[in-house]
């Protein structure tokens, strides 16, 4: 009986240290933010085209492992007011297309919630829906946080899985 009580703490002490370096291992919401000023700064640098260029590579230290995304589970995407993606550091197929009526899987209108938060009175925001992990390869419960542009009529958005 005490070699099944000593079995069951170390399976269960396991599986609860493995759940703790999952959770350590997805970016948060503060480095969601802190990647949207970078990639800001990058746009305010260099302009709105060229920065596009570098934001649009899945390689570039924006969209994949690196000093700025230690867990290369961010990546940047862009929205106008009228839905229009410029921007998407994981899925060419999204770049150069209007999204505003793209909907999750469960849904939720995520470009429209997105551009109302980014057109809106704070110009941010935080909106959940359903997205395919990157790193995953799953379709996981995601955040997503969007920020204007100062001086730009474009919103730079990335986000955080749950």
């Amino acid at each position: 009986m005490v070699s099944f009580a000593r079995n069951l703490l170390v399976v269960s002490t396991g599986m609860l240290l493995a759940l703790c370096a999952s959770a350590a291992d997805k970016s948060t919401q503060a480095d969601a933010v802190e990647l949207i000023k970078k990639a800001q700064a990058l746009v305010k640098e260099k302009g709105t085209e060229k920065a596009a260029a570098e934001l649009n590579n899945p390689d570039s230290p924006f969209n994949s492992k690196s000093d700025i995304n230690p867990h290369g589970d961010l990546y940047i995407f862009s929205v106008d007011q009228a839905g229009f993606q410029l921007i998407h550091g994981k899925n060419a197929r999204i770049r150069g297309t209007n999204k505003m009526d793209m909907r999750d899987q469960d849904g939720v209108y995520l470009i429209r919630d997105l551009v109302k938060l980014c057109y809106g009175k704070d110009g941010k925001g935080w909106v959940n829906y359903r997205w395919p992990n990157p790193v995953t390869k799953e379709m996981e419960a995601k955040s997503g946080y969007i920020e204007r542009v100062p001086g730009a009529d474009i919103c730079l958005g990335t986000g955080i899985y749950k």
